[in-house]
């Protein structure tokens, strides 16, 4: 018996050694609900909003301020439970390894771009915290960043000037990223794919236009405001391609927040465009709508395309969280998005763990 309890002492002391050490944490997120997609019939949607996911992510404590972490992140589709990823591997949302400590942090591997850690709250009805949290003064929370986009009814989104990756995609494979520590509300990113991790060489005589690029971020905060913006170097040889940028805005009155966006995609083809956005929070509702218009395309079809959104969002808890959208498209926009429909609306749940 005396055994049984020194060794129960000496492992649970072992373990209260290695949690204060290092963690590893298990986390996840569901989104079901009832909709249509923009040409589609009424059914059972999954992702509407939120891409549902799980992923476990962790982080050692190196001493001396220093510490490495780590994240493996894998996409699911919640009406058949498969995974999601293909050509992109099992764990198509990240899976990086970096080291940080007072001079920032330092990652490698597949992970979210400089644009979408940066950017991303620009866009009002994002994802990863229940807005209200930021917009209403909760247990000390107002001020934290957003970071995403509605899947299916971000006006963004729908027209290619996706706040959280336009430059590019919002996620993409290879990547060097260094992220500087926040100084007074400035943060800075700066993130590097090499040529030859963009996949091998073609055989001659084909011309390689492969290119190693770069993403240039800065963000700033400071009370009720934040500024952001981003530089994207062409990803490629070719005359469609060209150095993009995004600048943002965001200014929370109290009563209500709005947001201001500017975008010139990597791709000419794509073009130039603005969003603007308002959001309005009312106890645990917050509701809101967004405009996108494309101003700058070399196809006269996709000229001054336009999309809007309506949104509003029922925060049952912190982790839980009911939502409706609501999408639309001109004439232009259905060009653009490569649609017949001219709408799309969701009804569902969110649901974080």
């Amino acid at each position: 018996m005396n055994k049984s309890l020194i060794a129960l002492a000496v492992l649970s002391s072992v373990a209260c050694i290695a949690s204060a050490q290092s963690n590893v944490t298990l986390y996840g997120r569901l989104d079901a609900g009832l909709g249509k997609a923009f040409g589609g019939q009424l059914q059972m949607i999954g992702n509407y909003k939120e891409t549902s996911m799980w992923g476990v992510r962790g982080q050692e404590d190196l001493g001396g301020g220093m510490k490495a972490s780590f994240n493996f992140e894998q996409g699911i589709n919640i009406e058949d439970g498969a995974l999601t990823g293909g050509a992109t591997g099992a764990w198509n949302r990240a899976a990086w390894l970096a080291l940080g400590g007072g001079f920032g942090e330092f990652a490698m591997g597949r992970m979210t771009t400089a644009q979408n850690r940066t950017m991303g709250t620009f866009d009002l009805n994002a994802h990863s915290v229940p807005i209200f949290m930021v917009l209403g003064n909760h247990d000390g929370e107002r001020g934290r960043s957003l970071n995403g986009t509605a899947n299916n009814t971000s006006a963004l989104k729908n027209l290619g000037l996706d706040a959280d990756g336009s430059l590019g995609g919002n996620r993409a494979n290879s990547q060097f990223m260094y992220t500087s520590p926040n100084l007074s509300g400035f943060q800075a990113r700066a993130s590097m794919i090499l040529k030859e991790d963009k996949g091998a060489a073609p055989a001659a005589p084909a011309i390689d236009t492969r290119k190693s690029s770069y993403q240039l971020a800065a963000s700033y905060k400071n009370g009720p405001l934040s500024l952001g913006a981003v530089v994207q170097s062409k990803l490629a040889v070719g005359a469609s391609n060209r150095t993009g940028f995004a600048l943002g805005a965001r200014y929370d009155f109290q009563s209500f927040l709005v947001s201001a966006l500017y975008t010139q995609d990597e791709s000419r083809n794509t073009g130039k465009g603005f969003g603007l956005g308002v959001a309005v929070p009312m106890g645990a509702w917050v509701v809101g709508a967004q405009l996108a218009r494309v101003t700058d395309n070399p196809n006269p079809a996709r000229e001054d395309a336009t999309a809007y959104e309506l949104f509003a969002n029922y925060s049952l808890s912190k982790r839980t969280m009911l939502y409706a959208g609501y999408g639309g498209l001109n004439s232009a926009g259905k060009v653009v998005k490569g649609t017949t429909g001219s709408n799309t609306f969701g009804l569902g749940l969110v649901h974080k763990f």
